[in-house]
């Protein structure tokens, strides 16, 4: 019960205490632990050695030895300096006490332990003041200024004194009193008068003396005498003296000082009678006239929380007679503002030990106090800055770094002060480019660029860095300091998306735009060398069976599959494009004559017709190939690839599985593209276009949050056509810009019918076309059909895709801008799979961003199994995030896709996983309710 009811005690006082056993373990730490040092009483029970790294590196020898010396049961008091969790440096008072048992056995110790910061902070600021005091009173001109201990030995002598009395302080110091300037008819005056001040008596505060000079002659003086108690066992008596005859001479340049110096006096009696200078009072903004000389009167300008402070100033000269009392209070100016004013005091006493008043000064430290503010402020925002801080001196040894230094590094920070800056290198070649750095800021002064430094895990971070001086008040250098950021994500999201504006996301092939300059690149080189040289057009046959029958990602399988097929074939100059859907290009350069291409298509038609295994299904495929030639057909890049994807559809009229080369009389096949124009545009006419909606859900519970309104072609012969079959065709030839309206007539129409039926809507997404985006009316007929068909431009959003969006950003911006002010939602499609400069995206008024579907089908078995592709997904959710985007994927097709995104922060998207496109007659339970969707 003992131990216990010690225990409540401990926890209760502000003190740290903590108990060590003789073993120096330690047995109980009290909850002010967490208050002082930052870390709980529970770590420092946990973690053995957390206490001695506690205490400060070069106060720890110190510590330990103390902690061996045993002192019975005397209480010893220890001062030392700990490194709080922050980093921060603390003063400790510690009150050590050992523990023995009734058989005399140690038991341990206790310790108590006082922060002492502040006192501390407050006795060093006091003991500038007192510098500075004594190097006034050192150099105060005219008035002789004398220290003595009470048996006469001087212990300072002002260079006044040395002028008044002809002794020099050298002279003088160590000297005595009576031997130096008391009259010899004096002396034994002298004598019995100081060992009356030895016995408590005390000296008038001021009187006429006539002492001696060094040459015999009598110096008349004014003294004042003041005893100075330095220590316990120390009591001084101070004299300051001046000379009668320049009296008021000395007076007048006193007050020059005090004026100078802004130092306001006061002077408080028991009589409760005030006195406060001119200079007092002008702190406060007053003329001396304007404040009258009453208590109540400074007390009542003196801020609330400070009047206890002020008030106890005067209590405290009274308590403690021998002392001096100050207070840091904030005082009401005459302007209204508050300012920060230092107030110090000293009792003077009587001949009889009676109070007889307080003296003090005032002095106005507004200024010191903003600029340790702005010093604190300025500490707190290097501390929280979201870069990376490193403080290090003129020979590259690192003094400071800040949180986000060690939380990005991993290393804590007394693993990384004391650390030359190439410790961080992470291979030799940047540790010589620190050398490099180094040579450039000490010849410029300031350095920029990029490092790539080291993790404590053995990893590496890339950094855009900034290097500058750090100079005192006279200009000189005494620190470097490094601004940082880790660009390493947002580094590989560049070159991702780098990479993605040349290359297939799916199969990781080039695509069209990196095709086209190589087939160009090739051509030139050709014609240089009187070469020969192939474009293959490849399409797969009946692709849209596989991906109607398994699904899309088994079909993304079979079509990465038949690249590494075709990969595996071709030379090392050879190259394969995915052009988008099933269709590849090759380019074979450098061939020997024409015919030997066929070799390499029949290797490759060989290669294709292997059984492909897809989720335990045997799967074979086919394909039809188109070949031109240059310089036969022709030696531009484009007519090249068009002339084979001519002759690949006349391989499909022939019955496929097969090939077939360029000939001019394919020319033909175009007059299909044209039928298909025409059927289109009869298509539109005879309404044989309509819509059918897929919902965008909450990924968390299922519900529906939007629509995409998708397009369908119910041809009479061919059937059901997927957008893929015409919507390129469309926007080739114009014809989007009359099928793109009616879509989005279709949409308004059905919302409207929803609404006068009773059912709740949803936003619907309507896509709009590149071709749509550049038309100049396209505001106008968007608000044409919002205004025929009664929707709300609430009710509709707006995708576009990424590469339309960064297509003539700003007439872009513009026109999305104006949407917008319509009460349009804009969306941008297909994110990730174009070349999206991010400075231009957050100049679009967009809403939302899509993830594209090909970034998501990696991730049907594990996200970790594809660790790009998960990265780029992470970044555009948080990029989403930053730029207060709201992000959507596209293409979930089951529950590990699902919980990626939501486990990554994105909230909404739609795939089959969800619902399938719909008919509105089928949407129109679920956003009543009586249908529920797969959550």
């Amino acid at each position: 019960m003992r131990e216990e009811r010690e225990r409540l005690l401990a926890d209760s006082l502000p003190e740290w205490v903590y108990w060590v056993g003789q073993d120096g373990r330690l047995l109980y730490v009290s909850s002010a632990c967490q208050s002082v040092t930052g870390y709980s009483a529970q770590e420092l029970l946990d973690d053995p050695n957390l206490l001695e790294r506690l205490i400060h590196p070069d106060d720890r020898a110190h510590h330990g030895e103390h902690c061996q010396t045993n002192n019975d049961t005397a209480a010893t008091t220890l001062h030392f300096r700990i490194l709080t969790r922050s980093g921060e440096v603390r003063c400790i008072e510690q009150a050590r006490r050992e523990v023995w048992d009734d058989s005399g056995s140690y038991r341990g110790y206790c310790a108590i332990n006082h922060d002492v910061t502040a006192r501390r902070e407050t006795e060093e600021s006091l003991r500038r003041n007192e510098i500075a005091l004594a190097h006034v009173l050192d150099t105060v001109p005219d008035i002789a200024i004398q220290g003595y201990q009470l048996d006469g030995t001087v212990v300072h002598w002002n260079r006044a004194s040395e002028r008044l009395y002809g002794y020099t302080a050298e002279e003088a110091m160590g000297g005595n009193l009576a031997d130096l300037i008391i009259p010899p008819e004096a002396r034994d005056s002298f004598i019995r008068r100081m060992q009356e001040l030895r016995e408590g008596a005390s000296l008038p505060s001021s009187e006429i003396l006539v002492l001696r000079h060094r040459h015999g002659h009598p110096v008349t003086v004014f003294s004042c005498h003041v005893m100075v108690r330095v220590t316990e066992d120390d009591l001084r008596l101070y004299c300051m003296d001046v000379d009668i005859t320049a009296r008021s001479r000395d007076r007048e340049r006193l007050w020059e000082a005090v004026q100078g110096g802004n130092l306001g006096l006061f002077e408080w009696r028991p009589s409760r009678t005030v006195f406060f200078s001119p200079e007092f009072k002008a702190q406060l903004g007053y003329q001396d006239h304007e404040l009258s000389d009453a208590l109540e009167a400074w007390l009542s300008r003196i801020h609330h929380e400070e009047q206890g402070a002020a008030e106890s100033l005067f209590q405290a000269c009274t308590e403690q007679p021998h002392g001096r009392a100050r207070a840091e209070v904030r005082a009401r100016h005459r302007d209204g503002s508050w300012r920060w004013i230092l107030y110090q005091a000293t009792a003077v006493y009587g001949a009889h030990g009676r109070l007889e008043k307080i003296l003090g000064s005032s002095l106005d430290i507004t200024e010191r106090k903003r600029a340790e503010e702005r010093n604190e402020w300025l500490a707190y925002a290097v501390e929280q800055s979201p870069g990376l801080v490193v403080i290090s001196d003129t020979e590259g040894v690192i003094d400071y770094v800040n949180q986000t230094f060690c939380d990005v590094t991993g290393f804590a920070r007394d693993e990384i002060v004391g650390q030359a800056t190439g410790f961080l290198s992470h291979e030799q070649e940047e540790f010589q480019k620190h050398g490099e750095i180094w040579q450039a800021i000490r010849t410029t002064g300031i350095w920029e660029g990029e490092l790539t430094n080291r993790k404590r895990s053995g990893g590496s971070y890339l950094e855009r860095a900034r290097i500058a001086p750090v100079r005192d008040a006279s200009g000189e250098i005494t620190h470097y300091i490094k601004l940082a950021e880790d660009i390493t994500d947002k580094r590989a999201l560049m070159e991702r998306l780098e990479y993605l504006a040349f290359h297939d996301p799916l199969t990781g092939l080039p695509n069209r735009n990196l095709l086209l300059d190589r087939i160009s690149q090739a051509v030139a080189q050709s014609q240089r060398e009187q070469g020969v040289l192939a474009v293959v057009f490849i399409d797969l046959d009946d692709f849209k069976v596989v991906n109607d029958s398994l699904g899309h990602t088994l079909g993304d399988e079979l079509l990465v599959e038949i690249s590494r097929r075709v990969r595996g074939i071709l030379r090392a100059q050879d190259t394969i494009a995915r052009f988008g859907g099933d269709e590849f290009v090759l380019l074979l350069p450098r061939l020997d004559h024409e015919e030997s291409v066929i070799a390499v298509i029949e290797r490759i038609q060989a290669a294709i017709g292997e059984p492909v295994w897809l989720d335990g299904k045997e799967v074979r495929v086919t394909v039809s190939m188109g070949i031109a030639m240059s310089p036969e057909d022709s030696d531009a890049a484009e007519e090249l690839v068009r002339h084979a994807d001519t002759a690949m559809y006349r391989a499909k009229a022939e019955g496929r599985r097969c090939y077939q080369f360029y000939t001019p009389e394919m020319d033909a096949a175009l007059q299909e593209r044209m039928e298909l124009d025409q059927a289109m545009r009869v298509a539109l006419d005879e309404g044989q276009f309509h819509v059918i909606y897929q919902p965008r859900v909450n990924l968390s519970t299922g519900a529906v949050l939007s629509l995409e309104a998708l397009v369908r072609w119910q041809h009479p012969i061919r059937g059901q056509l997927a957008p893929d079959r015409f919507i390129p065709r469309a926007e080739e030839t114009g014809f989007i810009l009359s099928l793109g309206p009616e879509i989005l007539r279709q949409a308004c129409i059905q919302i409207r019918t929803w609404k006068d039926q009773g059912v709740p809507t949803v936003p619907v997404a309507v896509n709009l076309s590149a071709c749509e985006l550049r038309d100049p009316a396209v505001i106008s007929r968007i608000r044409t059909v919002l205004h025929e068909t009664g929707v709300d431009a609430g009710d509709l959003e707006l995708e576009i895709t990424e590469s339309a969006a960064m297509h003539h950003v700003a007439e872009t911006a513009h026109k999305l801008s104006e949407l917008s002010e319509l009460g349009l939602r804009i969306a941008i499609d297909d994110f990730g799979t174009a070349y999206s400069s991010l400075n231009y995206l957050k100049r679009l008024p967009v809403h939302a961003i899509k993830i594209d579907r090909s970034f998501i089908a990696e991730m049907e078995a594990n996200p970790a199994h594809h660790p790009e592709d998960a990265a780029i997904i992470r970044a555009i959710i948080a990029m989403g995030e930053n730029l207060d985007k709201q992000v959507i994927a596209e293409g979930i097709e089951n529950r590990v896709q699902r919980d990626f995104l939501v486990d990554n922060g994105c909230l909404e998207g739609q795939g089959y996983f969800f619902s399938p496109p719909l008919l509105p007659q089928d949407v129109a339970p679920l956003l009543t309710g009586i249908s529920k969707l797969n959550k």
